[in-house]
């Protein structure tokens, strides 16, 4: 064949200028009739391009057992798609197809091709006479436009404007030029040679700079490709498959690679962050990047913090171009659940060395630095508890070791918690961007901490605070419901006794709500106080009440606070109370504290509770910071402590949106001394109203009659 392969193309010209010079008529079809061997390079490719070549593409196929190779970007239609699909995924149903429209007598018709290109390229994959693989590049489009025959071990080349479409070799002013080695001289030999061994490089997968996927991959590309959107790129079809990777999908990977390539973080396309009621996102993230990339967001819950996060270390990563380091410190495992998920969204699987053994955990961070050791794009992202990050050494010394080369990133969720001496005296000072997240980041009571903190961090370079979240429809309105519960004369003083005991200690300052900082024996009577308050006797007889007369069985996605301090008085703790209460009343309900979330069931708790199998859920403090349950719409605050981020991030937990949720409803339980004849039961009325003003300062029924601010006038009139 390949005296007839030259003899078909002894009088071709040297250039063709479509659409005066037939380069169809005169080089294709009588070199495809002949030839054994056919690739095709196309930025755009079209079936209809077989029609106009089907006298040649019917000789290929009756005279030879070779096949047809064809490398193109994505960028087709939705029909060819669809046919590309049909041969690739229902093989079968292509070639019964192909029988009934195509075929003569076994062999492929000439004028049925002409009538059925989209059959026909359906059954060209079925048959695995077409062998198709998309091109991807680091930036812009697989642009080639090249047709190499071969006969034999003779090889030629048609190369140049003329895209694989009707247009592109009939239509459009293009030009196309014709290398024939054995006619054509060195030159021609040296561009053919060059133009096979790009292809196999290429088709192999050993360019840096094209990654050639299978069929079935590249399909899913096309489907996921947006109207008008830029072709995807490289670092789009890592994303995708390690997103697809950590979901537990296993893709294959592309022919010739057998490590996956790039991790990159990558903003999902369904994501608005520069429009819309999250618009906010993209103003914090600008004003982030433009302080030096150091800085505060000072977020309400709901405003999105998380994912504004991940969208400011996607544009310190991509900036970077380079190695990159993420830690994502968080307070508790429930929000590294959380965070784990919203990292995978972002097309990351993330390293959780918390849910690891020591030696495991060592295991763990020499992948990463093995993954961190090149120059290329390639982000690791670790989400690890506070505890953790403060006892592990280990990690500790990784971070510090890090290459000069990789940036390093550290988010720290509910910030305000870092500012605690434990964890500033071990700050890692290695990060080259620093970003923390919380609705109230100031340390109440604590100005040294809240100053080191900014030190670190930067201060606050965004504020979106819950008024802005509700108006902007990032949260849910609410009513404030304030329910007074007066002190007994015993409570009352048993408190003032306690204050009594603290002053001679040497304790007359604000209760800062800490437990830690003082004098032992200072904490141990300051946390008894706060508990005599917390755990009021009336509180649970009011709750009872407020419970029956909504109706038991109209209880639904409702928290219950109550106090995680040791019992004040005599009796079962007020968590225990509660619990009795709720089994009264036969409202079906979970508990929800430290005990169960270190446990294996905790997503399962608050699955069944987001589902209805529970109608409420009562907790101490585990769902203080962060945990996303929209579906609640209801909260009872039994207890709350001295400390205001405590009561936001209480309130914050019953205002994420929900479909069908329109308001919330916070129950809040005032405490009120007996009498207001003594410095003691003043302070006690001052700090309850001054929880009480910051709920109902945002609440839709603030100034309604019998609503929070009368109650709260009568007591300032008192006082």
């Amino acid at each position: 064949m390949t005296s007839e392969f030259k003899i078909a193309l002894a009088d071709v010209e040297s250039l063709y200028d479509i659409p005066e010079d037939d380069l169809i008529g005169d080089v294709l079809i009588p070199a495809m009739a002949v030839a054994d061997h056919v690739r095709v390079g196309a930025g755009f490719f079209s079936s209809q391009c077989l029609a106009q070549i089907a006298p040649g593409l019917v000789s290929f196929l009756e005279r030879s057992n070779g096949t047809i190779e064809l490398l193109m970007s994505p960028s087709i239609s939705d029909a060819d798609r669809d046919a590309l699909a049909r041969g690739a995924l229902s093989p079968q149903e292509a070639i019964r197809i192909a029988v009934d429209r195509l075929l003569e007598d076994a062999s492929l018709s000439q004028h049925a091709l002409v009538h059925h290109t989209l059959d026909c390229l359906a059954y060209l994959v079925a048959a695995k006479r077409l062998v198709v693989r998309f091109a991807l590049m680091k930036q812009g489009m697989y642009h080639k436009k090249l047709w190499l025959l071969r006969s034999g071990a003779t090889w030629a080349a048609v190369h140049g404007s003329g895209n694989a479409t009707a247009r592109g070799l009939l239509v459009n002013g293009e030009q196309m030029s014709v290398d024939r080695p054995w006619a054509d001289g060195s030159a021609s030999q040296a561009r053919v040679t060059k133009l096979l061994a790009r292809w196999d490089s290429q088709w192999a997968n050993k360019s840096p700079h094209v990654l050639c996927i299978d069929l079935k991959d590249g399909l899913d590309v096309v489907a996921r490709r947006h109207s008008g959107a830029a072709p995807p790129s490289i670092d789009d079809f890592w994303r995708a498959w390690h997103a697809d990777h950590a979901r537990g999908l296993e893709p294959p990977l592309p022919p010739g690679i057998d490590v996956a390539g790039p991790r990159l973080l990558t903003i999902p396309e369904n994501v608005e962050w520069r429009t819309g009621k999250f618009g906010h996102q993209g103003h914090a993230v600008d004003a982030f990047l433009g302080n030096g990339s150091r800085g505060i967001f000072a977020i309400a819950t709901g405003g999105g913090k998380t994912q504004t996060a991940l969208i400011a270390a996607v544009h310190e990563q991509d900036r970077h171009k380079g190695p990159v380091f993420v830690l994502i410190i968080v307070p508790s495992a429930p929000l590294q659940r959380q965070w784990a998920e919203a990292v995978r969204g972002f097309g990351v699987e993330p390293f959780q060395p918390s849910t690891r053994s020591g030696p495991q955990r060592r295991g763990l961070l020499e992948e990463i630095r093995a993954g961190l050791s090149g120059r290329d794009p390639f982000t690791a992202v670790i989400l690890c508890t506070q505890k953790l990050f403060t006892e592990d050494e280990g990690m500790r010394s990784f971070i510090a070791e890090l290459p000069g080369e990789v940036l390093a990133v550290l988010v720290g969720d509910e910030v305000h918690n870092l500012g605690s001496a434990g964890f500033m005296a071990k700050a890692p000072h290695r990060f080259n961007v620093r970003l923390g997240l919380s609705a109230t980041p100031s340390r109440q009571y604590d100005t040294d901490g809240t100053e080191a903190l900014f030190e670190f961090f930067g201060s606050p370079v965004f504020e979106f605070t819950l008024r802005d979240a509700i108006n902007a429809g990032c949260l849910t309105p609410y009513n404030y419901h304030v329910h007074e519960v007066e002190l007994t004369e015993q409570e009352m003083a048993e408190y003032e006794d306690l204050t009594r005991q603290l002053q001679r200690k040497g304790f007359i300052g604000a209760d800062d709500g800490k437990d830690f900082g003082h004098d032992a024996q200072v904490e141990h009577l300051l946390r008894k106080r706060r508990a005599v308050l917390e755990q009021a006797q009336a509180k649970i007889p009011a709750l009872e009440h407020l419970l029956e007369m909504g109706g038991p069985e109209n209880v639904a996605r409702t928290l219950i606070y109550t106090s995680a301090k040791p019992v004040a008085l005599t009796g079962p703790s007020q968590i225990h109370l509660v619990n009795s209460v709720l089994r009264r009343l036969g409202i079906r309900f979970h508990q929800y504290t430290n005990t169960e979330t270190s446990s294996s069931g905790a997503a399962q708790y608050l699955e069944r509770f987001s589902s209805g199998d529970y109608q409420a859920l009562t907790s101490m403090k585990v769902l203080d910071e962060g945990v996303d349950i929209p579906q609640t719409d209801t909260a009872y605050l039994l207890a709350s402590s001295t400390v205001r981020r405590e009561w936001i991030q209480r309130r914050g937990r019953i205002l994420r949106q929900s479909p069908g949720k329109r308001i919330a409803e916070l129950h809040d339980f005032l405490v009120v001394p007996p009498r207001l004849d003594t410095t003691a039961a003043r302070s006690v009325l001052k700090g309850e109203l001054a929880r009480a003003r910051e709920f109902a300062g945002t609440a839709e029924n603030e100034y309604d009659n019998d609503g929070p601010r009368e109650i709260i006038a009568k007591y300032e009139t008192a006082l």
